[in-house]
């Protein structure tokens, strides 16, 4: 009870400091256009071009001589849909796919520049070796910087995704409403895992610019890096197992599981191919929600553990 106390003392403390941030307010600005685009840009694109969810080529007059094998094992014929999606419209197209990599892209360096900062800013100013006489262990402080990076961030979310929240709920159909909570959600799980991954760079950098360089590399390789990785690792794996490989690579790296993930989530399943059916499976079941969440739990713990462990390691080699 008396470690919960002083837990929420530190968090308390941080958050306040956060929140006076003038790093913060700059974000929340950004925030709101990126919220404004997703209105005017990405919802009204959908209102003016709704794109039909489709399965197999039944609607394209192609016809495919298939032999003796069955069609719907491929995808080429129509998969009978139950009555409650056959209504369903899909909410991915060219603006939204936009939109989508905007927030992939944006939110993971808002959280990495700001946490990090956050970190060494204490080194630099002295607040940390101050924090080294009380004899408390680091993982309180390292702990209460990630839920204080991570509940700013979602007030500064909440604040301008809320407004426009708002007006999408006032202005459109139950649809545009759960496309709207998928790019929330997206944010969120965002948020959560970067601020994690940046209390770890904040541990291992000395100064304010080293940090930002090491947060940028992150931000490099996880972006933009890793999917080359990908291509080349698959190339070298047998048949048999490229399928299961190519997933458990998506789920380690957040950007990459978070984007299948809202993928499925606005219903455009189909532009994976009939080779990854598997994930419109995992999807209706909710099973890659799941393995979604719990990837982003673990890269969350090994990121504080490693932190942890840097700066313990650090406290006894410099006595």
């Amino acid at each position: 009870m008396k470690a919960f106390q002083t837990l929420r003392a530190m968090t308390s403390y941080e958050l306040r400091l956060l929140l006076r941030s003038k790093w913060l307010l700059n974000f929340m600005l950004l925030l709101l256009i990126m919220a404004a685009l997703f209105y005017f840009y990405g919802l009204k694109s959908l209102e003016a071009d709704p794109q039909e969810i489709s399965y197999g080529l039944a609607d394209s007059g192609i016809k495919i001589d298939t032999g003796t094998i069955d069609p719907s094992y491929f995808g080429l014929e129509e998969i009978q849909q139950d009555e409650s999606t056959i209504d369903e419209k899909s909410g991915y197209n060219r603006a939204m796919a936009l939109l989508m990599n905007l927030s992939l892209w944006v939110m993971p360096i808002i959280s990495l520049i700001f946490g990090t900062n956050a970190i060494v800013a204490d080194k630099e100013d002295g607040r940390l070796s101050l924090y080294r006489t009380y004899q408390k262990p680091y993982f309180y402080y390292l702990l209460s910087k990630f839920l204080a990076l991570s509940i700013s961030l979602l007030v500064a979310l909440g604040i301008t995704y809320g407004l426009f929240g708002v007006v999408i709920f006032l202005t459109t159909d139950g649809a545009e409403i759960s496309y709207y909570k998928t790019l929330i959600l997206l944010n969120i799980f965002l948020i959560i895992t970067f601020s994690a991954l940046s209390v770890f760079i904040g541990a291992i950098s000395s100064t304010r610019m080293q940090g930002l360089s090491f947060a940028l590399c992150a931000w490099s390789f996880l972006v933009f890096g890793y999917e080359f990785i990908i291509f080349s690792i698959v190339d070298l794996i047998p048949y048999a197992y490229k399928l299961n490989s190519m997933l458990a690579l998506i789920l380690s790296n957040p950007i990459e599981s978070l984007r299948v993930w809202s993928i499925t989530k606005l219903n455009a399943n189909y532009i994976f191919g009939p080779e990854y059916l598997i994930i419109d499976q995992w999807g209706q079941s909710g099973r890659f929600t799941n393995y979604v969440v719990l990837s982003s739990l673990f890269m969350i713990a090994i990121a504080l553990f490693l932190a942890n462990f840097t700066i313990a390691k650090r406290r006894d080699r410099l006595g």
